[in-house]
């Protein structure tokens, strides 16, 4: 099963929108990135590194390419300031807090398995499915450009991306998987049970016309 072209479209169109706005959003020094998606898939931890920053804003890639502010929760920061950082929220999805080096930790959920990161600035970025979790069927998970995939010898897959604003990843569990395969097989056999009377009629030799009587 392909990627239709209208998706195909939309991912072109969202790209395009997200490169716009964030060449214009106001630079912000994230040098790494990293989201461990929890147990479940319904949820990730984030953490972001930030270089000589006093404020960070938490966004999400909107339907048509916009950013909306990303709702998070047990925000932590440490960093230059100490392992527990103060900080003040400046509004609903910017942080604020004393400048210098830090690191910013939170979490976030994530809908229909389908976790999108968007940053500011390009960084090296890391996502980590855990053990049961997986996006090798291309019928069933995908990343976005640049992806580079590893399954470990522990269950886990990472994700990794180089340089990069926007990140997504889909992802699916062996239920997911299983019930592709069941599906799947009930095709293969009703495509079987159809055809295969009109290959036995096409096997059959046509009936013998006997030529005419003398007169």
């Amino acid at each position: 099963m392909s990627i239709p072209d209208r998706d195909r479209g939309h991912r072109a169109g969202l790209a395009l929108c997200l490169a716009l706005i964030i060449a214009l959003a106001g630079p912000v020094s994230a040098l790494n990135a990293t989201v461990e998606v929890l147990p479940g898939g319904d949820a990730y931890q984030g953490a972001v590194t930030l270089v000589n920053e006093s404020e960070y804003s938490f966004w999400m890639a909107g339907p048509l390419g916009e950013t909306l502010p990303l709702e998070v929760k047990n925000v932590t920061i440490s960093g230059e300031c100490g392992t527990n950082c103060t900080y003040s929220w400046k509004d609903k999805n910017t942080v604020s807090f004393q400048q210098g080096n830090a690191t910013i930790r939170y979490e976030a959920d994530i809908k229909n398995r389908d976790l999108q990161v968007l940053m500011t600035d390009p960084s090296n970025l890391t996502v980590t499915l855990p053990e049961g979790l997986s996006v090798s069927n291309p019928l069933l998970g995908w990343t976005s450009s640049g992806a580079t995939v590893n399954e470990e010898k522990n269950g886990t897959t990472t994700v990794q991306w180089e340089n990069t604003r926007f990140a997504e990843v889909r992802y699916y569990d062996p239920g997911q998987e299983r019930l592709l395969y069941i599906f799947g097989s009930i095709w293969v056999t009703v495509a079987v049970v159809l055809l295969f009377p009109y290959l036995l009629l096409r096997r059959q030799k046509p009936p013998e016309i006997p030529p005419p009587e003398d007169p």
